[in-house]
C-alpha cells in the first residue's frame, strides 16, 4: 500500500483508505462517529446500507479496513474498526421500526434462492421491499447457512444469532426445507 500523500489536495476529495479497503465499503468513520457519540442504533444502520450482516461481521471479518487505518500510520496502532461493528450491534436497541417495510402489494414477481445463508437473506433484504415474493429452498430448519454452520461458537456465540433472525422475522417469504439430492 502507498503512504497517504496528505500534500495532494485531490486526496481529500478521495475515499478514506479503511472505506476503500472494505470489500463493501462501508462509511467507516461516519459509524465510528456515531458510536463516539453513544448513538448506536444510528451506527447499525449506517452500517447496514452497505452490509445486511453488522453484528455477523463485527465478530467474523478478517479486517482488511484495519491495515488500512490512517491511524496505524501515526502511532501504529490502527483503530478496532471491527470491534467497534460490533460493539453497534451490540448495544443498538430495538430497530425493527427502521427495517425495509414489505409493501402489501406485490409486484406480482417470484424469486427462487436455493439455501437460505448470508446471498439469500441479502437477496430478500433487497427485494421484498420492492414487492417481490422470495421463496427460499434449505436443508436446514434454519436459515443462516454456512454463517449458522460453519463458524465455530467461540467465533460467533449461538446468543447472538436470535438478534439478526429477529431482524427478519416479520418478513414473510416462503421458507420450504428441502433434502439434499445427489446425483
Amino acid at each position: 500500500m502507498e503512504p497517504t500523500n496528505d500534500q495532494d489536495p485531490n486526496y481529500y476529495h478521495k475515499v478514506v483508505d479503511c472505506q476503500w479497503a472494505c470489500p463493501a465499503h462501508t462509511d467507516v468513520p461516519g459509524y465510528i462517529r456515531l458510536i463516539a457519540q453513544g448513538r448506536f442504533d444510528d451506527a447499525y444502520m449506517l452500517n447496514r446500507e452497505s452490509n445486511v450482516f453488522p453484528g455477523i461481521l463485527g465478530r467474523t471479518c478478517d479486517r482488511p479496513c484495519e491495515p488500512a487505518c490512517r491511524r496505524g500510520r501515526v502511532d501504529g496502532s490502527p483503530v478496532a474498526i471491527c470491534r467497534l461493528k460490533r460493539v453497534a450491534a451490540d448495544l443498538k436497541d430495538d430497530i425493527s421500526d427502521r427495517l425495509p417495510k414489505i409493501p402489501s402489494r406485490k409486484n406480482g414477481k417470484r424469486v427462487a434462492c436455493i439455501g437460505a445463508g448470508p446471498t439469500s437473506l441479502t437477496v430478500a433484504n433487497d427485494l421484498m421491499p420492492l414487492g417481490y415474493d422470495v421463496v427460499m429452498f434449505e436443508q436446514y430448519d434454519r436459515p443462516g447457512g454456512l454463517m449458522r454452520t460453519n463458524i465455530p461458537e467461540f467465533r460467533l456465540p449461538e446468543r447472538c444469532s436470535p438478534k439478526r433472525r429477529r431482524s427478519y422475522s416479520t418478513w414473510a417469504w416462503t421458507f420450504a426445507t428441502t433434502r439434499r439430492s445427489t446425483v
